[in-house]
């Protein structure tokens, strides 16, 4: 376990199990909530070489965020996995305090990218308020990529929404990304003009060659 503290003085864990069996090599993080915090997550992952399989993030009542994070493993020992975990909570914890800045390329010429430069997936996006009686839930559906995870909730951030829960999925080269999510005064997004903004936007994530990417 790293225990750190912001320039703030907020505490700040990261925890690393490594899961053999499983190949997957698991990161807990605790601290104050934020806004942006699952984007500088997914940002520190793709910055680091590490591949999200899936993810489970919590906020909590008193302000605080558990966000769980699962990497595909990339190193025969475990000692390499520890070593490239510790990584992405460091750049985590130096992203939180400002000393550290992510790249405006992030993930372009990643190996992952270039393998899956020939694959073709709709994307998808649904938007429902009847699954859930506090949140809108918003579920992306497309071709998986590094610096995807990023891209999507950096707009949510953008577009003023708050995730309250989020579950991460990938299946081969497909990404199911699902979102729980109220706007800024805690209440569902309700408005139609409003769900097709957020709709557009992340449409333009997924297929970041399209109109709806410029228009956002």
């Amino acid at each position: 376990m790293i225990d750190k503290a912001d320039k703030k003085n907020m505490p700040f864990s990261g925890t690393i199990y490594v899961k053999s069996f499983e190949q997957i090599t698991e990161i807990s993080f605790y601290t104050a909530d934020h806004p942006r915090l699952l984007s500088w997550i997914a940002a520190a992952c793709t910055m680091s070489d590490a591949f999200i399989v899936g993810a489970h993030i919590s906020s909590m009542r008193d302000g605080y965020a558990l966000d769980t994070f699962r990497l595909r493993r990339a190193f025969n020992a475990d000692e390499d996995e520890n070593i490239r975990a510790c990584r992405v909570i460091e750049t985590v914890r130096q992203l939180l305090n400002g000393s550290r800045r992510i790249p405006p390329n992030l993930g372009q010429d990643s190996r992952l990218n270039r393998r899956l430069k020939p694959f073709k997936l709709p994307p998808d996006i649904q938007i429902s308020n009847a699954f859930s009686k506090k949140f809108t839930v918003i579920e992306v559906s497309g071709l998986d990529r590094a610096g995807l995870l990023y891209g999507l909730t950096r707009e949510l951030a953008d577009l003023n929404l708050t995730i309250g829960s989020a579950h991460i999925g990938t299946y081969g080269e497909k990404a199911v990304d699902v979102f729980y999510v109220t706007d800024l005064t805690g209440a569902k997004v309700e408005n139609p003009a409003r769900q097709k903004r957020i709709r557009d936007r992340l449409i333009g994530v997924l297929e970041p060659d399209t109109d709806a990417q410029k228009a956002g």
